[in-house]
C-alpha cells in the first residue's frame, strides 16, 4: 500500500521560448514554445493577443486604486516604446532590402 502524499516535487527542465505573429487573416498571436530538456522538439501554445490583453485588463481592473491603473499606464508605455522601436526597425530593415544591404547590422 503506498501512502498519499499532500504535495510533491517534480523536476522538469525545459526552455521556453516566445514568439509574436499576425496571420494572414489579421489575428495576433502570443506564441510559446516550451522544449523538454535538451530536445530540438518543441510544444507551441498559440494564444490570441487579444484574450492576454483582456486577462490582464480583467486583473488589474479588480485592483482598485493606483496599484491596478498605474499598471496599466506601464504596460501601454511599454507597448508604446517597443512600437516605435519595431517600427524604427522594421523601416532600416525595408530600406536594406531596396538598396541589398540586408545583412548589415542594425
Amino acid at each position: 500500500m503506498t501512502q498519499s502524499s499532500e504535495s510533491t516535487t517534480l523536476e522538469l527542465p525545459i526552455t521556453v521560448e516566445n514568439d509574436l505573429e499576425v496571420d494572414n487573416d489579421g489575428r495576433f498571436y502570443l506564441i510559446s514554445y516550451l522544449f523538454p530538456d535538451t530536445s530540438e522538439e518543441s510544444v507551441g501554445i498559440r494564444i490570441l493577443f487579444d484574450d492576454v490583453i483582456d486577462s490582464l485588463l480583467e486583473f488589474y481592473q479588480e485592483e482598485t486604486g493606483p496599484s491596478g491603473y498605474g499598471q496599466l499606464y506601464l504596460i501601454a508605455n511599454e507597448f508604446e516604446r517597443h512600437t516605435d522601436r519595431l517600427r524604427e526597425i522594421a523601416g532600416y530593415m525595408e530600406g536594406n532590402h531596396h538598396t541589398g544591404d540586408l545583412f548589415d547590422e542594425f
